[in-house]
């Protein structure tokens, strides 16, 4: 049984994928339909259970091809998610990223130079208006199916290519038959699956592994945007029951895993402390040299529970614990019926500053003068990201229409091939951030001038003389 629990609506964890896996699903699909025709053919001839040994003969050898069946997948998932064949896989994978995508190290420009070259005005110049090189799944090298997790080749590779965001997709499983490679059950982790749920690596990854690789290049001088603020947006897929002492642990790890950047975290400022989502409402809108350097972190969960977790569970987290404290905006969705992970609805009286959503909403708007206008004052006051299908990238027109017709900030890619196809949609990125084009920026208000006072209404503090 599950420990930790799983909200309603998300879907179990599959078995993790192989060729082996699917031939020995046939087989077991194939024999059972040979039992149960068996079966059928006892029943025609009107045999009842209790007047007939075959009958619980035919009992007992359905039973005995279950057990074979799950037996078999298991021993097939152990020996494909061995040390062996995951260092093979990872040798190939590595190959890929080391020598194809480095062609990227020296393209993407920095956002200073961003500022400078795109034209953008000190009243456009806030985060709002840029739109970062965007990649989902950070460490997992592919390919789709049977592929690895290799974090340090994978995140290095990407920030020197110039992504200045990861989407981060934070799972667990509870499979006790899911041992090495993979990590520990009921923790969180990186598990690469498909649309339906199904878990296709053959190993796990680390979140811990992850913020080290982001640690050790984003700010360092293998990069040209090392002075670029870094946006890590915690996705999460799974979690334990909102509101119970399980749920804060999970994310308590979480936080615990993310120690590597805490050096960078954005935090109390002359204008005021970030931590805990404190200056969410005015994130988006500062100046982005305030950001310099600067870890965001952006979360799709709620984060308030460790605020109240002494009164509720009898324990006190300290910051580096506690993911409320890390965590500077929260994400969520726009659609009650489309299921982005753990994302959630915004509650009443909520004015929410991120809006995650499938890249399908803006293929499918209507293009009128009216709609289109809507869309992009949406992302005038939200930071958009979009999801295309798994292991799908989106078409170049697509990208395109995102990024400049409607100005959404967050596009992300899944990068596991140098494809030519991949190589066209990294071409839309000159610089780690980009700006939107001119005409659906967001304009800070001018500053408002208080005129000085004329000498002549000078009260001198209430002391006034009188005329003679």
């Amino acid at each position: 049984m599950n420990t930790l629990g799983m909200n309603a609506g998300v879907k179990a964890a599959g078995t993790t994928a192989s060729s082996a896996v699917s031939n020995l699903q046939a087989k077991m699909s194939s024999a059972a339909n040979s039992t149960l025709a068996g079966l059928k053919n006892i029943a025609s001839k009107n045999v009842t259970s209790s007047e007939s040994p075959i009958f619980w003969v035919a009992i007992g050898i359905v039973g005995l091809i279950i057990f074979w069946a799950f037996y078999t997948i298991n021993q097939a998932n152990t020996s494909v998610s061995n040390t062996k064949n995951v260092n093979a896989v990872k040798s190939e994978q590595t190959a890929v990223f080391e020598t194809k995508f480095p062609e990227e190290f020296k393209d993407k420009k920095s956002l200073q130079q961003a500022i400078q070259e795109q034209q953008v005005s000190e009243r456009e110049n806030c985060l709002i208006n840029f739109q970062p090189l965007t990649v989902i799944h950070p460490g997992f090298l592919g390919p789709i199916k049977d592929g690895v997790y290799d974090e340090k080749t994978s995140i290095s590779t990407l920030i020197r290519m110039g992504v200045r965001c990861f989407v981060l997709p934070i799972d667990y499983h509870d499979k006790d038959t899911m041992a090495a490679p993979f990590p520990e059950a009921n923790k969180p982790c990186l598990l690469y699956r498909d649309e339906s749920g199904t878990v296709r690596s053959i190993n796990g990854g680390s979140i811990a592994a992850v913020a080290q690789g982001i640690a050790d290049v984003a700010w360092s001088d293998l990069v040209t945007q090392r002075n670029d603020p870094f946006l890590l947006f915690l996705y999460f897929q799974r979690t334990p029951e909102e509101g119970t002492k399980e749920y804060l642990n999970f994310l308590s790890q979480v936080a615990v895993d993310l120690a590597p950047l805490s050096p960078y975290l954005l935090g109390q400022t002359p204008e005021g402390i970030y931590n805990r989502q404190g200056r969410q409402d005015q994130l988006l809108f500062v100046n982005t040299n305030l950001l310099e350097k600067k870890l965001l972190v952006f979360c799709n969960v709620d984060t308030s529970g460790f605020r109240t977790s002494t009164k509720d569970f009898q324990r006190t987290y300290l910051p580096k614990e506690d993911l409320d404290y890390w965590v500077h905006m929260r994400v969520f969705k726009q659609n009650e019926q489309t299921v982005m992970g753990m994302t959630a609805l915004p509650g009443k009286g909520t004015v929410p500053r991120c809006i995650i959503d499938k890249t399908s909403y803006y293929i499918t708007l209507p293009t009128d003068a009216t709609n289109k206008k809507n869309a992009v004052d949406g992302t005038k006051e939200k930071f958009m990201f979009t999801l295309s299908s798994q292991a799908k990238n989106p078409e170049s027109s697509t990208t395109t229409l995102l990024l400049d017709t409607y100005g959404v900030q967050g596009v992300p890619l899944f990068l596991i091939e140098y494809s030519p196809e991949t190589k066209a949609l990294l071409s839309k990125w000159k610089y780690a951030w980009r700006a939107k084009p001119k005409a659906i920026r967001y304009v800070r208000p001018e500053p408002i001038t208080v005129q000085a006072q004329s000498p002549a209404v000078n009260a001198n503090g209430g002391s006034l003389t009188i005329p003679r």
